[in-house]
């Protein structure tokens, strides 16, 4: 150690920096004196220019005494190492002083890196409503983007914010901040109908600039919040042709699930007077939309990833999109490799059966591997994709093995069943036509715990269940018919549930006086009653007026 202080005490001049950079300038130093030296005598020689060229044993030595001993840590690594690290106890101190652009960055790299305390995130979210009228459009949405990364929902700050703060950040964003924004909030469940009009406004503004990745995130970000502005789900639409040809797979799939959840011919989730026109004026601009995308499919499905293709099926589903030659090519392309297919996730599975059901995929060797993959994966489906996966078995008639594979499964979910979900799976068994008493004993009781929150088709459609097989328990339809009566009496039942339940009633010869009622009425007002089964008009006495209504039709 001594050697090496000599060494370090000797390379080290007055006004020379320390470490490695020191080391080489003195060496270099060194060199350039001898050959001045050299080069000044009267008579060199090429032995001696040779020699005061070369460096010295002793420089060598010391050079490598100063590379072991002395290492230099350059600032790149500090910084990256650093940005992996957990912000520190000393950093997050000064949260409450925070400017702007600092806090911006605090809200990023605790996102990013942690610590996932809550206490820090009220302390970020206290201090940014402080110094919210100060943030930039940008800033707002690398903060809000912070929040959805990390799942953070700070209500009292998210709603102050969009309702006072986002309506004029609006007017000064660009359009990558402004699509930033306006997804987040959605993410965030932080909905403000002025902001979100505002920002429809502009973005009409601005929808020939918008790339496909963008058009997806606005739909999706409209929807999600229930915000259905017809004016612009048309304007973005009618950009889609345009921004097809820079698209990848995964670009065209995102796109397609967002033009799904639009307002459609086959939407359920739209109600009141204005859904057949929003259904109307968005269908026609929907359909250029789909087709130009089909016509790009086929040079984007060779390259894109299973995930990628099983979006774009369930999109089609969705949509009712059934065009021939493109369920072709991606059945096609899902069958290129059975590896491809083996990698299906459980939930990827639920979606490619419940699609293919949906589309009436009857492609032999599809089934044939599907139904392989659900004895395979059963174990792995949560409540909900178990009963997808069962109802479309029931519609590809998979037959008695696969049903009996995720039969094993239902026990295990049973407690976490909803109402909705026991309807479905009460359903998917009479629809296949597989005898099992031991499922629908199971079933019974849950059922009739669960009857309150059942909606009339759900009621109808566990009802339908039991019939199927003969079936009518007390214990289970007194509470289902009761739940039904108080839906008539609050008039949220549709003829097609109605015409459901009395049909199911009529197959075990059970009578309902409110039912009765109501059916009455329907057949009164119908100009035929041929929806109805002899045994529900027998059930509730419609004789004379199927009668009279076969004379009619007559």
């Amino acid at each position: 150690m001594a050697l090496v202080e000599r060494c370090t005490r000797a390379m080290r001049g007055p006004l020379q920096p320390r470490g490695l950079l020191g080391c080489w300038r003195f060496g270099a130093a060194r060199t350039t004196a001898a050959s001045s030296s050299s080069s000044s005598s009267s008579s060199p020689t090429s032995s001696s220019l040779r020699r005061s060229s070369l460096p010295s044993p002793q420089a060598e030595q010391r050079r490598a005494l100063s590379a072991r001993f002395l290492p230099v840590k350059g600032a790149a690594s500090w910084v990256d190492e650093a940005s992996v690290k957990p912000v520190s106890q000393d950093t997050l101190a000064g949260i409450p002083w925070a400017g702007r652009s600092t806090l911006t960055g605090l809200f990023l790299r605790v996102a990013s890196h942690g610590p996932k305390d809550p206490l820090v995130w009220k302390k970020l979210a206290a201090r940014a409503d402080v110094i919210a009228h100060s943030l930039t459009p940008k800033q707002a949405a690398l903060i809000l983007s912070a929040m959805v990364r990390s799942g953070q929902r700070p209500e009292s700050f998210l709603r102050r914010f969009s309702v006072k703060f986002v309506p004029s950040l609006i007017d000064q964003a660009d359009l990558v901040d402004l699509c930033g924004i306006i997804s987040s909030l959605s993410q965030l469940g932080a909905y403000c109908e002025e902001s979100f009009n505002l920002a429809a406004r502009r973005l009409g503004e601005m929808a020939n600039q918008l790339d496909a990745r963008q058009l997806s995130l606005l739909v999706n970000a409209y929807v999600r919040c229930g915000h259905h502005d017809a004016e612009l789900f048309e304007k973005l639409l009618k950009q889609v042709p345009r921004r097809l040809a820079r698209c990848t797979g995964k670009d065209a799939a995102v796109l397609l699930n967002a033009m799904a959840q639009l307002p459609h011919e086959n939407s359920e989730d739209i109600d009141g007077e204005e859904a057949p026109a929003a259904r109307s004026a968005v269908g026609e601009a929907l359909r250029p939309a789909l087709e130009a995308i089909a016509l790009r499919l086929p040079d984007l499905l060779p390259e894109a990833d299973l995930h990628s293709m099983t979006l774009i099926l369930n999109a089609f589903a969705q949509l009712g999109f059934v065009q021939k030659d493109v369920l072709d090519l991606l059945t096609e392309e899902l069958l290129a490799s059975d590896e491809r297919l083996q990698r299906l996730s459980p939930r990827q599975l639920a979606m490619v059966l419940n699609a293919a059901a949906r589309l009436q995929l009857y492609e032999p060797r599809l089934l044939e591997l599907l139904a392989s993959k659900v004895r395979l994966s059963a174990q792995g489906l949560d409540s909900q994709a178990l009963c997808v996966v069962a109802n479309a078995c029931a519609k590809l008639q998979l037959g008695l093995p696969t049903f009996q594979v995720i039969y094993a499964q239902v026990p295990r979910h049973l407690a976490r069943l909803s109402g909705r979900q026991l309807a479905m799976l009460c359903h998917a068994w009479a629809k296949a036509h597989v005898h099992n008493d031991d499922l629908f004993a199971l079933l019974a009781l849950p059922l009739a715990q669960r009857a309150g929150q059942l909606t009339a088709h759900e009621v109808a459609t566990a009802v339908y269940g039991y019939a199927h097989f003969k079936k009518s328990p007390p214990e289970l339809f007194t509470p289902l018919l009761e739940r039904f009566s108080s839906l008539l009496e609050e008039g949220a039942v549709r003829d097609g549930d109605l015409l459901m339940l009395a049909n199911a009633l009529g197959r075990v010869g059970v009578q309902d006086e409110s039912v009765g009622k109501a059916i009455s009425a329907y057949a009164a007002c119908a100009p035929d009653i041929r929806n109805l089964s002899i045994q529900a008009v027998a059930t509730f006495g419609l004789a004379d007026l199927a009668a009279s209504g076969q004379r009619t039709s007559e």
